[in-house]
């Protein structure tokens, strides 16, 4: 991206600053502190500030959900938090309640020390309520009134909202948009998957933007959170400035002037530089992870030599409870947060890493040749704090400490399914879905041991006769005058079928059938993501059709219910049979 000195450049030319739907729906999103402090900001340059229509009819559509649903998570944080605490509480109380049917030793010292942990964990939850809660209301308050609203009715108000496109010029966009994408030309290819217009919503905020700068004859900086490729040249995930082509597409419109994009934190970070309000703590936050980004590349080797220590301490056979010989290990971990704070002039970071460590597992053969064919996944927690002066590039590492979070012995089958996320996802949440694999596998496997296939394929068979035979029953007499005594005859016919079928209600044995069913289908949802895997797609094909099956002989329930059913239709297609010859 631009650097500050080509901002403070463009910002003495004649420009506009370009505002995209995805930042101000992010206004809502940020804590109200920042928020309140980037629209005190805007405003001060709302004279240079334009939306075009797409944006605002996006933000129109979306804007009441964004803040319904950001007002619903500060209401409900410490709500969620005992509940969850309670929920633990609970399951100990369940498990010691086991332990203490084989009269371990002081098990009911054990319960006691860990009620008085969570109560003192309750205590921090209930404190940080009471220390924070200016900043909720503040938060709460933000929404309730809207000040994001209220912003963008401004900018309406004072007329820096684009016109609404023309139906004729609406259509030849579509139509470019369809060759665009098909090619993948910028912006918004990667939107295909979208429904009707809604796809090609970027290349009208394209469009906009060229057409506008023309028009004006200026100069422009296109403030955008959504960094996707169709969008940004990007260096290892990390957006640059506006793709080439977009580049090359605007010069052949506006030859003289320029246009430059820039996420809404590094924009607001230049622009609070520019107002003089120094290195405020809203533009901190809002920047804290990109610059911590760049900071922990300076610290990769001791980041790395740390989990090894820590690695070190760990005994898998122990956490476990198996002898186990690992092998090769893969580690890799991501910042799964960062909080900043300053100091007077010292502004200080607040890292958690997400560490994940693979480890093959070595099983020794009768030939002596290892072979890896599982793994181990073990999930770390790092804390780091960082340290650096206002304005300055040298950053100070205070602390690094890593912890265990979950360690899990991964089996060959549920490694053939989750092996797939290895580098992308976290051990975490490697060590989740291998849990849910398992116990999909578990209760196919109990599935398997319920059903009698042979008998169900029979079931079904009957099933379809008996309807082929209904349907076949009433063709001949929709169309005429027979169709009201057939009325009266189906109604008997339906109230000797609910005789026959109400009993069958209650039997257990399908009752059983349908919680393995209930059970199966909970677990599989769990894993959805997973369904690309090859491994799992044989799985999953299995599991659909038990439950088509389980769905069709929901009524019937495979039991007497079928010669009386049989014997109900009979008769009534002799009646149909009568009737027809009467007419």
């Amino acid at each position: 991206m631009i650097t500050i000195e080509k901002f403070q450049e463009i910002r003495l030319s004649e420009h506009l600053i370009i505002l995209d739907t995805n930042v101000l729906l992010e206004l809502y999103r940020q804590p109200a502190n920042i928020s309140l402090d980037v629209i005190s900001a805007l405003k001060k340059t709302q004279n240079n500030i334009y939306v075009p229509r797409q944006v605002y009819d996006e933000y129109l559509k979306n804007y009441h959900k964004t803040c319904g649903d950001e007002k619903k998570k500060y209401k409900k944080v410490t709500k969620e938090l005992s509940d969850s605490l309670k929920t633990l509480q609970d399951d100990i109380a369940k498990k010691i309640g086991e332990y203490r049917k084989h009269n371990y030793t002081d098990i009911s010292k054990l319960q006691h020390n860990l009620n008085e942990k969570i109560k003192d964990i309750q205590n921090i939850i209930t404190n940080f309520e009471k220390s924070h809660h200016e900043e909720i209301q503040l938060n709460i308050d933000f929404l309730e009134n809207d000040k994001v609203k209220e912003f963008i009715d401004l900018l309406h108000n004072q007329g820096n909202i684009g016109k609404k496109i023309p139906f004729s010029k609406k259509l030849l966009i579509l139509q470019e948009g369809q060759i665009r994408y098909d090619n993948l030309i910028p912006p918004g290819f990667r939107d295909s998957a979208k429904v009707g217009e809604a796809k090609y919503g970027d290349l009208f905020v394209w469009k906009d933007i060229i057409a506008i700068a023309k028009e004006k004859n200026t100069n422009i900086i296109f403030v955008c959170n959504d960094t996707k490729e169709d969008w940004w040249e990007k260096t290892k995930d990390t957006p640059i400035d506006l793709r080439q082509e977009l580049n090359e597409e605007f010069k052949e419109t506006n030859p003289s002037l320029s246009v430059h994009f820039l996420t809404l934190d590094k924009f607001f970070s230049y622009l609070a530089e520019e107002l003089k309000l120094g290195k405020s703590k809203s533009a901190l936050q809002l920047s804290a992870l990109d610059d911590i980004k760049s900071i922990l590349d300076d610290y990769e080797d001791e980041i790395y030599q740390s989990i090894g220590e820590y690695l070190i301490t760990i005994n898998v056979n122990e956490e476990l409870d198996e002898e186990l010989e690992t092998g090769d290990e893969n580690i890799y971990w991501s910042i799964a947060d960062v909080s900043v704070d300053k100091e007077n002039k010292n502004i200080i970071y607040y890292v958690n890493l997400d560490i994940s460590v693979l480890a093959d597992l070595i099983h020794q053969e009768t030939d002596d040749s290892p072979y890896a064919v599982e793994k181990i996944a073990l999930a770390l927690i790092g804390h780091i704090k960082v340290s650096m002066e206002e304005y300055s590039k040298i950053s100070e590492l205070k602390t690094l400490d890593v912890e265990k979070s979950d360690i899990l012995h991964i089996e060959p089958e549920a490694w053939s399914i989750v092996k797939h996320m290895e580098n992308q996802n976290t051990c975490k949440d490697i060590i989740a879905a291998s849990k849910n694999v398992t116990k999909i596998q578990e209760n196919v496997e109990q599935f398997n041991n319920t059903i009698d296939m042979s008998s169900l394929r029979q079931t079904l068979q009957q099933y379809a006769a008996v309807y082929e035979g209904l349907a076949q029953s009433i063709k001949p007499i929709q169309t005429n005058g027979a169709f009201a005594e057939l009325s009266k005859q189906t109604a008997a016919t339906q109230k000797a079928l609910s005789a026959a079928i109400m009993p069958l209600q209650a039997n257990s044995a399908f009752s059983e059938l349908a919680k393995q069913a209930s059970l199966y289908q909970s677990a599989f949802s769990a894993i959805k993501p997973l369904q690309a895997n090859g491994a799992f797609s044989e799985l999953a094909k299995q599991a659909s059709l038990y439950q088509s099956a389980l769905s069709a002989i929901k009524p019937l329930q495979a039991n007497g219910a079928f010669p009386e059913m049989t014997k109900q239709f009979s008769a009534n297609k002799k009646i149909n049979k009568s009737t027809d010859d009467q007419e």
